[in-house]
């Protein structure tokens, strides 16, 4: 459905609508004719992002423009990393700003990638080798948060406030979490102590930084509390922890699992899930366990195969009907050569291209991302 975004002049409280309004996910928020009853909520609906169906004529004028704009996903998801980074360094500092706004604005951008393109999303965010873990880790952990509530039905306005959590879980550590990126040896007793604080000094941060949602907060404090009470930093158990901060934390555990740092590689995804299935009902939920595998499939997008016939290929669309068989695209041959005009490839074919085994990313390799997911054409 193309989609108009409204903003503040499009709404007047007291007045009836001109028109049906929509969160990200088309789900209908507001009739044709019902009124906004007040300012808070005027506000909470912007901020979460609320749209309307373009009129005949601007459909014609939105068309090819859209097309373009929503098929390449990749350009943004560069901007939101730099943002992210920028939003948390000015919390970090003190700085004065609209926080609540400027975090669910990007929330809301990222439910909007995950709508329209989801694969490529998660695709481009695995691919993108030269990000800096710091800035990437909080961006995938948004997109998964994202996916996992979309699956339990969690209405799109209220999942905004999830993902914000996901975007800041870290603040209480920043300056820390950069060292920890890059550092090879066991963690020193101040940096243990440090780790173990971070989510009640995040809390604070987000409460002077003028975050005042309890959804947020509390799941910014939970998203290290483990199913067995062994988390931190109050050893909560089992029901004790909601639904939002065990998905948090599932997507913190897996996203820390694959994306490289600077002192090695990501796991293989598929050793990743099959750890997080193996660590369910203990560290993670086992019910979101079992969720995240059926959503990512066990090869996701973004992840490097080999398959049966020697190929080299990039995962790029999950599978649909079978979590073992996604679509890829063969880049090497069985030499190592680059494929002049790379090809799809079902994998459900085993014999000739089920896939072998995952194998590490391919260094130094050019990619055009539109080009593996055909798109930006």
């Amino acid at each position: 459905m193309q989609k108009i975004q409204l903003n503040k002049e499009d709404l007047e409280v007291g007045q009836p609508l001109q028109w049906p309004v929509y969160a990200q996910d088309n789900e209908l928020l507001l009739d044709k004719g019902q009124i906004v009853q007040s300012e808070r909520q005027k506000h909470i609906l912007l901020t979460r992002g609320l749209f309307r169906k373009p009129t005949d004529e601007e459909s014609k004028t939105l068309n090819n423009k859209q097309r373009v704009s929503l098929s390449s996903p990749f350009t943004v998801l560069d901007v939101i990393r730099q943002n992210v980074s920028r939003i948390l360094q000015d919390m970090n500092r003190g700085q004065d700003s609209d926080y609540d706004h400027r975090v669910t604005k990007v929330a809301s951008v990222i439910q909007k990638l995950c709508y329209e393109n989801a694969d490529a999303t998660l695709g481009a965010v695995m691919l993108d080798q030269d990000a800096v873990y710091t800035q990437v880790h909080p961006v995938l952990c948004a997109i998964l948060t994202e996916l996992l509530l979309r699956r339990k039905k969690i209405p799109a306005e209220d999942r905004v406030l999830y993902l914000s959590a996901a975007l800041t879980q870290n603040i209480g550590m920043l300056t820390l979490q950069d060292i920890l990126s890059q550092q090879e040896s066991p963690l020193t007793l101040d940096q243990q102590i440090a780790v173990k604080k971070h989510p009640a000094v995040g809390c604070e941060i987000l409460k002077g930084m003028g975050i005042a949602h309890k959804e947020w907060l509390d799941t910014v404090l939970n998203h290290h509390e483990r199913p067995d009470g062994s988390g931190y930093p109050n050893a909560l158990e089992g029901d004790n922890i909601s639904l939002y901060a065990k998905v948090l934390s599932l997507a913190d555990i897996y996203s820390a699992m694959v994306l490289p740092r600077k002192y090695r590689d990501g796991y293989f995804v598929k050793k990743a899930l099959k750890d997080i299935f193996i660590q369910r009902t203990e560290s993670v939920d086992a019910t979101l366990a079992q969720l995240l595998i059926k959503e990512l499939g066990i090869y996701p997008p973004g992840a490097f195969v080999q398959l049966a016939n020697g190929d080299t290929a990039i995962v790029i669309h999950r599978g649909v009907k079978q979590a073992d068989a996604p679509l890829v695209l063969s880049i090497l041959s069985p030499r190592g050569s680059p494929y002049k005009n790379p090809q799809r490839k079902d994998t459900k074919h085993k014999d000739l291209y089920g896939i072998i085994k995952v194998i590490p990313r391919v260094q130094g390799l050019e990619l055009d991302k539109n080009s593996i997911w055909g798109l930006g054409k």
